[in-house]
């Protein structure tokens, strides 16, 4: 499969996040809480790169539906950072070393860049592909999900989730169109995700998490859970960060990623998306969608 299967929706969303309590978010806290929010503060940078990645390579694509695709990527990213910039307000407000850990993922993709605009896109590919893989879980999962976290987290996570499957396959269709599918082009994809995986593993997650971590205030010590093996949130909660990557990413479709014929789309989970759209039909209008 070539293409995404669908068109990328170019949705307005604004998220109120006043109404967050300070962490920990009972049930949730520990571990959980800390990634999805190390995730948030690196996410501005991170999206800001990936649309610079693409619009260096516009004027290369003929494509009309690639081009048009594009076009919705750069839209969706730019609305995943400003949401994510609200979010990343409020996290201020509760975490001390909170613009601490967003400078990490500021100076790191700063760096990076200054990198040759052929291995951005790769780089790019690369951690786009890690997001469809957290993306898949968390669509698999939604109400799971909605039982551990405040409203609106979920409600940003989910549609974030939603639009990142949407889109999980320009920055890899572009490289394709732009640097071909050979030899020299595999091989620059393949050093893109051995470059992506550290950088999301250690620096996007868990260095940014430690930060947070060390910076949390004593009166924020997360409740100790013990969620029962059989209940479905249990895959979330009493986990450590390794814990979480190890259950929380399919690691099945990671390394997918190195076969010469991949293409994001070969594990068509357009599915999960339609259900989302199904369920909360008018998010995007402006408005925080329904929880219930």
């Amino acid at each position: 499969m070539t293409g995404a299967p669908f068109p990328i929706v170019r949705r307005q969303v604004a998220i109120d996040f006043e109404p967050v309590p300070p962490g920990p978010w009972f049930p949730a806290g520990g571990a959980l809480e800390i990634m999805f929010n190390a995730a948030s503060l690196s996410f501005p940078p991170t999206e800001r790169f990936f649309i610079a990645a693409v619009r260096d390579y516009q004027d290369r694509i003929s494509d009309q539906g690639l081009r048009e695709q594009v076009q919705g990527f750069i839209y969706q990213e730019a609305m995943h950072n400003k949401v994510h910039l609200d979010c990343n307000a409020m996290l201020a407000r509760h975490y001390p070393n909170c613009r601490r850990a967003e400078q990490i993922s500021i100076t790191t993709f700063r760096r990076l860049g200054r990198l040759p605009r052929w291995f951005r896109l790769s780089l790019s590919s690369a951690l786009e592909h890690f997001t469809s893989m957290v993306a898949d879980t968390l669509l698999h999962h939604p109400d799971d999900f909605r039982t551990i976290v405040p409203p609106e987290i979920a409600d940003m996570w989910l549609w974030h989730a939603a639009e990142e499957t949407e889109h999980k396959s320009v920055c890899f269709d572009v490289h394709q169109a732009v640097l071909g599918a050979g030899l020299l082009s595999y091989g620059n994809r393949l050093a893109g995700m051995l470059v992506a995986t550290p950088l999301f593993l250690f620096v996007m997650l868990l260095w940014v998490a430690m930060v947070l971590k060390r910076g949390r205030p004593r009166s924020a010590v997360p409740v100790p859970q013990k969620p029962s093996t059989t209940d479905g949130a249990g895959r979330f909660l009493g986990r450590n960060m390794l814990g979480l990557l190890r259950h929380g990413v399919p690691w099945r479709l990671y390394f997918s990623y190195y076969r010469p014929s991949f293409h994001p789309w070969d594990h068509d989970n357009s599915g999960l998306i339609a259900v989302w759209k199904e369920r909360y039909p008018d998010f995007g209008a402006g408005l925080r969608s329904p929880t219930t």
